[in-house]
């Protein structure tokens, strides 16, 4: 049986690499059918126990395989969508502390715009860190990476419940509102509230590149 914990270590590391290779198997094989009906699909890294109600980042030798295997589904994913012949945004997302959260992503038709604005971009001028995918980085070249900010937010209301009900202090409240790297007033039928945006890390957003070195759309 495999579990974590804070304090005891994962066991079994072989059968969690053929973890991998079924997660590669399942995920590669694009529903057109499906993608044709809704316009959208995606794949998330649904691998136990990294990814579980409480998520684990696994360590970085194991990143470096997910991540191989993502861009084998991806390039499978592509091929497919060039035989659509209509336009598409096929990505890769990667998360970066938090690598677990990374997916592929794909849209067309009605859905065709629906994740450009997903993420803020992050103004700041940062490379991508092909240091920790030091053995994937001939493959990671061929994309195009633009930098956005993993975010978390935090309604007013929410937190006032929270207060109210012994699930949040008065300082971890405070803290939460002075990190926010941006504050927004919405306003509905019931009045208005803020929203907190928390910066919890980078999302490197991956596009191929065509042979040519521009960005298949």
């Amino acid at each position: 049986m495999f579990y974590y914990s804070k304090k005891k270590k994962i066991r079994g590391w072989k059968r969690q690499k053929r973890k991998i290779e079924r997660w590669k198997q399942n995920a590669i094989n694009l529903d057109i059918h499906y993608l044709r009906n809704y316009h959208r699909e995606y794949e998330k890294l649904w691998i136990h126990p990294f990814y579980a109600w409480v998520r684990k980042n696994p360590p970085n030798w194991y990143n470096q395989l997910l991540l191989d295997a993502m861009i084998e589904v991806y390039l499978e994913w592509h091929q497919k969508m060039m035989d659509e012949n209509e336009e598409f945004y096929l990505k890769i997302w990667l998360y970066d502390p938090n690598f677990i959260n990374s997916q592929i992503v794909v849209a067309y038709r009605d859905c065709f715009d629906c994740y450009n604005k997903a993420f803020k971009i992050r103004e700041e001028n940062k490379e991508f860190p092909f240091n920790k995918f030091h053995s994937l980085r001939d493959k990671l070249e061929e994309f195009q990476w633009d930098l956005h900010i993993e975010t978390d937010y935090y309604d007013e209301n929410e937190l006032n419940e929270w207060l109210e009900e012994g699930g949040l202090t008065e300082k971890e409240m405070s803290k939460i509102k002075g990190k926010a790297y941006e504050t927004i007033k919405f306003e509905n039928e019931f009045g208005g509230f803020l929203q907190y945006s928390l910066d919890k890390g980078d999302i490197w957003i991956g596009t191929l590149k065509k042979k040519d070195n521009t960005v298949i759309v």
